[in-house]
Parts: structure tokens; C-alpha cells; sequence
């Protein structure tokens, strides 16, 4: 029989408290996870909301037909899609700010690095402020149309800074698998600013001319967005899954940073350890 523990001789801490967050759970909840609830919201609009699409209206053209659902109603006007929306964006973001913080930390320090850092904030940032500021919020439309630019800006900023990154440091020449992922993520980006070249075209020619056509098209050319964007942070992270296989946040004790200051006079604390 085990002898009875005496809780009062346990040291408190009794471990070193530490999470594990494994690579495969932050790729899923960071980079599909929002694609899929996207494109779920959109499929269970056509399945059973066909009633609202067939009254969706341009906005500047009450007598004209839209054809197909923006991503804008079907995630921030319609329920339960919009609850399901919600569900997916607080189980995404958390993830979200770790990879922020975690990737380009891969990269040398400098003004790259900088960059990166700064672009893949406001990609996040911006997610969130599409939602909370949907089309119908008090904010208004123009609202919520400059923080889908501000997220599709951050998004192609990302894409070109990690590019970009690639190719001064060499990356995409030490491998093979570095070398396609280069080319692949040259593709996604040049289909991601073509996406949205088109879909900023078409989306004022439609309101202004009411033509349903071009809203039709303008509407597939976002839902491409979504997709595109997941697929370049699928690659990021399938890189990452050559080197690490998760991350872990560990804790820092106020004497290991008394030591550190006695030891090198300047501390340097580092809460989340590959």
C-alpha cells in the first residue's frame, strides 16, 4: 500500500508549472481553423439561408439581385452562421497571438524582422475588428471595409516580408523543400493580390453601374481570400514542422532573474521556449 502523502511537507511550488502547445494543435486552430469556419458559414448560407440570399440586394441598387452572399453577411449578419463565426474566431485568435509572437523570432534580427512582426499584428488584429465591426454595426459599412483592407494589406505584407526574408538569407537555396515552398508561396502571393485587385475593381463597379455579375464575381474572388491566406500560413508552418515539433511556456523565477542581472547586467527574459 502507498504511505499517505503529507501535504504539509510538499514545497509549494510543487513543480515548475509549463504548458506544451503541440505544432500540429497551433497550425489547425491558427491557419485552417478560420479558412474552414469561413467556407462552412458560406456552404450552410447556400444550404439553408437560400430564402435571404434570394432577397439580398446591392446596397446602392434596391431593385437588383445580388446572386451570391458576401462573406461580410454570411459570418456578421445571418445566425446562426454568425454565432458559429464567433465560436471559431475565440478559439482561433489565442493561437493566433503565439504564432505572431513565435514566427519571426525563426529570423535574424533586423528590420525584417521588424516588419514581419508588425504586418502579421495587424493581419490578426484586423480579423477581429472585421467581426466586431460587421456591415450592420453602428460603425457603418466604410467601418468594416477599411479593416478588410487593413487585414488584406497585412496579409500581402506578410507574404512579401517572409518572401523576401527567404531569398536575402538564402533559405530557399538549402533545400529542396525550401526551394518549393519558396516557389509555392510566390504563387499564393501573386494569386492573393491578383484576388484582390479584381474583387477592389469589381466591387465598386457593381454598386455603381447595378450589375449583378460583377457582384457575383467580386463575391468568389473574396471567398478566394480566405483560402489563399490559409494556404501561405499552411506552408509557413509546414516548414516549422521540419525543425520543431510544438512549443512551451515555461515559467521564470524572480531569482533566476536576480542571477542573470549579477551574471551579464542586463536580464533577458524569455517566457516561450521552442
Amino acid at each position: 500500500m502507498a504511505s499517505k502523502v503529507d501535504h504539509k511537507q510538499v514545497p509549494w511550488p510543487a513543480v515548475e508549472p509549463s504548458i506544451f502547445l503541440p505544432l500540429k494543435w497551433l497550425s489547425l486552430a491558427s491557419t485552417l481553423l478560420p479558412a474552414a469556419g469561413i467556407y462552412f458559414c458560406i456552404s450552410y448560407t447556400f444550404t439553408f439561408g437560400k430564402e435571404a440570399i434570394s432577397n439580398l440586394t446591392l446596397s446602392s441598387c434596391p431593385d437588383v439581385k445580388s446572386g451570391l452572399p458576401p462573406i461580410s453577411y454570411s459570418i456578421g449578419s445571418w445566425e446562426p452562421q454568425k454565432l458559429i463565426w464567433l465560436l471559431v474566431l475565440f478559439t482561433h485568435f489565442p493561437p493566433r497571438i503565439f504564432l505572431t509572437m513565435l514566427y519571426p523570432q525563426v529570423w535574424a534580427p533586423g528590420a525584417g524582422r521588424v516588419w514581419l512582426a508588425t504586418c502579421c499584428t495587424m493581419e490578426g488584429i484586423s480579423l477581429v475588428l472585421i467581426t466586431v465591426f460587421d456591415v450592420d454595426s453602428i460603425a457603418g459599412f466604410h467601418v468594416h471595409a477599411a479593416f478588410f483592407a487593413s487585414w488584406a494589406f497585412g496579409s500581402v505584407a506578410c507574404m512579401i516580408v517572409t518572401i523576401h526574408l527567404m531569398r536575402l538569407t538564402g533559405l530557399k537555396d538549402r533545400s529542396a523543400l525550401f526551394h518549393r515552398t519558396f516557389i509555392i508561396k510566390c504563387l499564393l502571393l501573386a494569386s492573393f493580390i491578383l484576388a484582390v485587385a479584381i474583387a477592389s475593381t469589381l466591387y465598386p463597379i457593381s454598386q455603381r453601374l447595378c450589375l449583378s455579375w460583377a457582384y457575383s464575381i467580386f463575391c468568389i474572388f473574396e471567398y478566394s481570400l480566405v483560402g489563399i491566406n490559409a494556404a501561405f500560413w499552411a506552408v509557413n508552418l509546414h516548414e516549422f514542422s521540419t525543425v520543431y515539433v510544438g512549443f512551451k511556456i515555461t515559467s521564470v523565477r524572480h531569482d533566476e532573474i536576480r542571477e542573470k542581472k549579477l551574471s551579464s547586467g542586463s536580464p533577458s527574459i524569455t517566457s516561450i521556449e521552442a
